[in-house]
């Protein structure tokens, strides 16, 4: 790995760590305390703001980071190899996450069903669900959105190959006036374009930019987003139910444990695991180690 490139990688995981650490405060928003403090709202409102753009700016880096350095003309064996590789990074680290997530749901719907009255209803057990259309473990709505990006990848090269920037202008105005949930419609088409349209400008704009990350940091950064959510609920409710927030100081204090906890508790686990079980963290985390 040369310097430039190594300075390169470097950014991008920097980027994936502060875009991670936003999702866990965007979904650590306490939910049914609006109204309780003026300024909390307004700081949680700003919040919101703010982190909206982390799930976005990761499509962007995803379709980025399929196409970098993509050939002139890629093949069939360009794009089967790709899919091949995100079977092992995306899918399996997908099914694992909300398989875990459902013995989860299935335990405290058998044992505390007060912990978690509100969600899904009867909708956790019916596979589909489960895996698919919910996800059980609802912030993986992202990875599913970004195998189906992934399979429509030679759709989106050819789409920004040959109407460059002008396709993907076209899909930001459908997003614009029409709307929808599929995000990554535009988003990861914007990566596209942005490596293959323009990855040497790209290269070099990122390769001046000089910072260092620690070791791990993208693996890091995929285990806190597959397995936040569910500790996020749990010190939410415990949280909400024992401390009944109500001024700013408590609810800004509820608010910010629950997201510095969360990323402690699983950031801990994380260690553990990459030191004890270091090939199934591995699996865990898509080969990322």
């Amino acid at each position: 790995m040369t310097a430039e490139k190594g300075q390169r990688l470097d950014f991008i995981d920097l980027l994936k760590v502060i875009l991670t650490v936003g999702i866990v405060f965007r979904h650590a928003e306490l939910v049914g305390m609006e109204g309780r403090s003026a300024v909390f709202d307004i700081f949680t409102r700003g919040m919101m703001g703010i982190t909206s753009v982390c799930v976005p700016l990761f499509f962007v880096l995803s379709g980025f980071l399929y196409f970098y350095k993509v050939p002139d003309r890629p093949g069939a064996e360009y794009f089967l190899g790709k899919t091949r590789k995100r079977v092992f990074s995306l899918l399996i680290p997908y099914l694992i996450a909300n398989g875990f997530a459902f013995l989860c749901y299935w335990a405290a719907y058998r044992y505390a069903p007060s912990m978690m009255s509100g969600f899904f209803g009867d909708d956790w057990k019916n596979p589909l669900f489960v895996f698919w259309t919910g996800p059980v473990n609802m912030s993986l709505w992202f990875i599913r959105d970004l195998i189906i990006a992934c399979i429509m990848a030679p759709l989106f090269y050819l789409l920004v190959r040959y109407t460059r920037i002008w396709g993907v202008l076209a899909l930001a105005a459908v997003w614009f006036f029409i709307g929808g949930s599929h995000w990554y419609n535009l988003w990861f088409a914007i990566g596209a374009w942005a490596s293959v349209c323009q990855g040497e400008n790209f290269a070099r704009w990122i390769g001046r930019i000089r910072c260092r990350v620690p070791a791990h940091a993208a693996a890091w950064c995929f285990f806190i987003y597959l397995y936040h959510y569910l500790l996020v609920i749990i010190l939410k409710k415990g949280l909400i139910a024992t401390v009944n927030p109500a001024s700013i100081g408590s609810l800004l204090g509820v608010y910010l444990t629950i997201a510095l906890v969360t990323l402690a508790v699983l950031t801990g686990i994380f260690i553990l695991l990459k030191r004890w079980f270091p090939k199934t963290t591995g699996v865990l985390v898509g080969g990322k180690l």
